[in-house]
C-alpha cells in the first residue's frame, strides 16, 4: 500500500534534500578553493560536509518504520553529536563576533544578532532533542516551546541575513555565492 504524501514528509525531504546539497557545495568550495584555504579551513569545510551528510541522513531516514532499536538509538546518537558539533564550530566564532560588534553601526548589531539567534536556536534544539523529546509527557509544554522558539529564531536570522545581504550587500560568508546558498 502506498503512503499519503503529507505536509510534513514533504517538508522533511526537501529539508533532507537541502541538507544533502548543502553538504556538496562545501565539498564543492574545497575542491574549487582548495589552493586558498588554509588546512584549518579545509578541515572544518570537510566535517560540516560531514555534519550536514548526517543531517540529510537523518531526515531522509525520519519516517522509516523499524523496530531495530539499535537503528534507532544510534541514529539517534549520530544526530545529537552532529548537532553539538555544529553548535560547537559556531560557537568558536564568538569572540570574533563579539570583537566585531559596533553599537554605533546598525549593520554590525543585526550581523551579530543574527549569529546569536542562531546559536540561542541550535542550543535550545539541543535541549529539546537531548532532554524533552524522550520525556514528552512530562515537559508537553517544552515540548512545544522550545522547537517553536528555534524555529522562529532561525526564520529571524534568515530574514535579517536577507536584509543585509540584499539592502546593505553585507556577505557573512568567504563570497557572495556562499552567502547566497547558505
Amino acid at each position: 500500500m502506498k503512503e499519503k504524501l503529507t505536509p510534513k514528509t514533504a517538508v522533511t525531504v526537501v529539508t533532507g534534500i537541502l541538507f544533502a546539497v548543502y553538504a556538496a557545495y562545501n565539498i564543492f568550495i574545497i575542491f574549487k578553493d582548495r589552493s586558498a584555504l588554509s588546512s584549518k579551513a579545509i578541515l572544518i569545510s570537510a566535517l560540516v560536509a560531514l555534519i550536514f551528510l548526517i543531517f540529510a541522513g537523518f531526515m531522509l531516514t525520519a519516517g522509516v518504520k523499524t523496530k531495530n532499536m539499535r537503528f534507532v538509538k544510534i541514529r539517534g546518537a549520530v544526530f545529537m553529536i552532529a548537532l553539538a558539533a555544529v553548535f560547537l564550530l559556531k560557537l568558536n566564532r564568538i569572540g570574533s563576533m563579539i570583537a566585531y560588534l559596533d553599537f554605533s553601526s546598525l549593520t554590525t548589531v543585526w550581523f551579530d544578532l543574527t549569529y546569536f539567534m542562531t546559536l540561542i536556536a541550535m542550543l535550545l534544539l539541543f535541549i529539546y532533542y537531548t532532554f524533552i523529546l524522550k520525556r514528552y509527557p512530562l515537559y508537553p509544554k517544552a515540548a512545544v516551546a522550545l522547537p517553536t522558539t528555534a524555529m522562529v529564531l532561525f526564520l529571524l536570522s534568515l530574514v535579517i541575513e536577507l536584509v543585509l545581504f540584499i539592502a546593505f550587500g553585507i556577505i557573512s560568508e568567504a563570497s557572495p555565492l556562499r552567502t547566497a546558498v547558505i
